[in-house]
């Protein structure tokens, strides 16, 4: 086994490095061959993995240290997918794709079983394709709406930054997600799922397409989503009041808020939403854009090495 090594420096707030060195001394333990790229840009970084997914003849095994971000950015530019194969650690600040697959977030225990006890699985990803991007792959969920607005606010958040730095992070997404209740205005919308007559909406929340259970640090808004079984899982909540979307923001971390009838949750193949007005769409986590008609697809399989 042999493995390219891409590593993000600046995950989770910096923690990147030195998480590349652990993986590089658990490597040199295990006896592993590897060689390490360390991208300084967005741009060589996209440039690392076209260069290393091309004209394969035979599989490559990337291993990819960094969080969900940086996984999107791996997925969105593999050219072979029949004959690469993606690993990674838990190092992110979210850290949602190892949280779903159940990477130890101890990473020599990790590396050992990677290893000595490697398990393929092929996985769903997803594509969405909107009125205001290019298309684009996504690895866990993309979505318009609510969840959307959070990450974008997270994003710019200095708070988000310093409370990575004690492990904290996961801590913003609540606080800005309290606000943001109060705060969002929500349009009317059409929500088509496959080929079934569309799903009239008064007042949008938010709707999610969902490969894996967890996003967003950790929050399970679909709990029965299968990444292997080719279907996308749609969590659809439309506005209700202030008290009840509280209520639902507690319970969907017991995986109760289907409980409440404003949330539904769907599944299928092709999902489409057309919203009155411009809405923050995220594609793992990222903001590129405000949209106002969104298309989401299963897309087809990436070999998975845990």
């Amino acid at each position: 086994m042999y493995f390219d090594i891409i590593i993000n420096p600046a995950a989770s707030s910096g923690r990147g490095r030195q998480n590349g060195r652990t993986v590089i001394s658990a490597l040199v333990m295990e006896g592993v061959p590897f060689r390490v790229h360390a991208p300084k840009s967005e741009d060589e970084l996209i440039c690392t993995v076209r260069a290393l997914t091309t004209g394969l003849t035979e599989d490559r095994n990337l291993l990819i240290v960094g969080g969900d971000g940086t996984l999107s950015q791996v997925l969105n530019n593999i050219e072979d997918f029949e004959h690469t194969v993606v690993s990674c650690i838990n190092s992110g600040s979210g850290s949602d794709f190892a949280r779903n697959i159940g990477i130890q977030r101890d990473i020599d225990h990790a590396i050992h079983k990677l290893v000595r006890k490697p398990e393929e699985i092929s996985l769903d990803y997803g594509i969405v394709r909107s009125d205001a991007l290019p298309p684009r792959r996504f690895l866990i969920s993309s979505g318009v709406g609510y969840d959307a607005d959070i990450c974008e606010e997270a994003g710019r958040s200095r708070l988000k930054k310093a409370l990575n730095i004690f492990r904290l992070g996961k801590l913003v997404y609540v606080f800005i997600g309290i606000k943001q209740i109060f705060t969002r205005h929500c349009p009317s919308a059409l929500l088509y799922l496959d080929d079934a007559p569309p799903i009239r909406i008064g007042s949008l929340f938010f709707a999610v397409s969902m490969i894996h259970v967890y996003e967003g640090g950790g929050v399970p808004f679909c709990p029965h989503a299968d990444p292997e079984d080719g279907l996308l899982d749609i969590c659809l909540v439309k506005s209700m009041s202030k008290v009840k979307l509280l209520a639902a923001v507690a319970a969907v971390y017991f995986k109760l808020h289907t409980l409440f009838r404003n949330i539904t949750c769907h599944r299928a193949k092709k999902v489409k939403i057309v919203t009155k007005v411009p809405q923050q769409l995220h594609i793992d986590g990222e903001t590129p854009a405000k949209v106002r008609l969104a298309e989401f697809e299963c897309a087809g399989k990436l070999r998975i090495l845990k």
